[in-house]
């Protein structure tokens, strides 16, 4: 019952957050709950291990593993980006306890961590949601961050920051100030290239470097499900056990509703930039979202987990009469879409007025909240597509993040 009431009250502050300034908006002191991330009507067989206090379910994530043994536990990360030849291994133990047996290349953590530095505004909703913020001590990145139980704590100087991830992948971490705070853990990511990885210079440093890689699975609930990741790291596995299984049947329950329809809309997504056009691949995470939504995704019939560069002629081909045009870039209105290319209007979504974008709560730092808070409510943001494709599925249903483009901006 109080993670229901939890997550109500976060629901009624995202939508308070389109309104209310940023000064406004921390006043209000809750934690996230109730969350997830779907496995885009993929089903795969779980894998279940079990130790004498804990019971943890991997059914959505294909990236880590957690293999419990008596007195400690083994997670893998499997693929850390993109064709990586590389894997990394955690050995977790009680605090305290003897140092277990390491296979070679662990790395040691004992448990429950005390102190953390994040380096990517889309990991404080799992720790919301865990009920664990406190443990954060610094982030990169901190302007962008929209949880705002997270934000509470850096307006307030509990969390410091650590860096600049507003720069995006070139971010990087402030060595000094690291080491000054000395956290137990720091939570980093990787892409594979040298230029802009930072968790090298970490771990040369001396610092325990637990490598998140959610962004590599190509379903919403794949990506959720990345919080017993961080669970584990503060023997919290059971709650966010209790955490996916009930947004995956949220989740599962939309889906069901969605995919079975007879009539699917054609969609389409991204814009010409520079002669390009970025089109998301059959087998991405938009893509598995799409089909969860009941859409037909104009690109399903391509294997690709990345994104495709295009000319625009090739998408006018194949996506000119397409019902809808989804994520078409930086833009307020149709009237400023079309004069980024006069050949947009060919488009019949263009014309019918049936373009959205998911930019409806960017925070006062510019942080947008799709890939903050919509990580932690997959469901709802299953809903808002679905009440695009198929509005009469869920009438009474208020967008969250995505809206839909204006004929012309709002003027001041």
């Amino acid at each position: 019952m109080e993670r229901h009431m939890k997550r109500n009250v976060f629901i009624r502050c995202l939508a308070a957050a389109t309104v209310l300034s940023a000064a406004a908006l921390v006043l209000f002191r809750f934690g996230f709950f109730g969350a997830g991330t779907v496995d885009g009507g993929v089903s795969h067989e779980a894998a279940s291990v079990q130790t004498k206090n804990v019971s943890t379910v991997i059914r959505y994530a294909k990236g880590f593993t957690i293999e419990y043994r008596p007195g400690y536990k083994v997670m893998r990360v499997l693929t850390p980006w993109r064709n990586a030849r590389t894997s990394f291994t955690y050995v977790l133990a009680p605090r305290g306890a003897k140092v277990p047996k390491m296979e070679s290349g662990a790395v040691f953590v004992e448990t429950p961590v005390r102190s953390v530095a994040l380096s990517s505004t889309t990991h404080p909703p799992f720790f919301s949601l865990l009920g664990i913020e406190d443990a954060i001590i610094g982030i990169s990145g901190s302007k962008l961050v929209n949880t705002p139980s997270v934000v509470e704590r850096i307006l307030d100087g509990r969390i410091i920051e650590v860096g600049d991830s507003s720069a995006g992948i070139t971010g990087t971490f402030d060595m000094e100030r690291l080491i000054e705070l000395n956290p137990d853990l720091v939570m980093a990511y990787g892409t594979g290239d040298a230029l802009y990885d930072r968790h090298g210079k970490l771990i040369e440093a001396g610092f325990r470097v637990a490598m998140n890689s959610a962004y590599m699975e190509m379903t919403p609930l794949g990506r959720f499900e990345w919080i017993k990741f961080v669970a584990a790291f503060f023997d919290m596995e059971e709650e966010a056990d209790r955490l996916v299984l009930e947004t995956a049947a949220r989740y599962e329950t939309l889906a069901a509703n969605a995919i079975n329809v007879v009539s699917k809309p054609t969609v389409f997504v991204g814009s010409n930039n520079r002669g390009v056009w970025q089109v998301s691949g059959g087998g991405s995470f938009e893509a598995a979202a799409f089909r969860d939504a009941g859409a037909r995704y104009l690109w399903d019939d391509d294997s690709s987990t990345g994104s495709m560069p295009l000319h625009i002629e090739a998408v006018l081909e194949r996506a000119g009469d397409a019902d809808i045009w989804l994520h078409p870039g930086s833009v307020g209105s149709l009237e400023e879409l079309s004069t980024e290319d006069e050949r947009y209007a060919v488009f019949r979504a263009f014309r019918s007025g049936q373009v959205f974008n998911r930019d409806a709560i960017i925070g006062p730092g510019g942080g947008n909240d799709i890939w903050q808070g919509g990580l932690a409510l997959p469901d709802l943001v299953l809903a808002d597509l679905i009440s695009i494709f198929h509005p009469e599925i869920l009438p009474d249903h208020k967008r969250i993040w995505y809206r839909q483009l204006p004929e012309k901006a709002a003027r001041p």
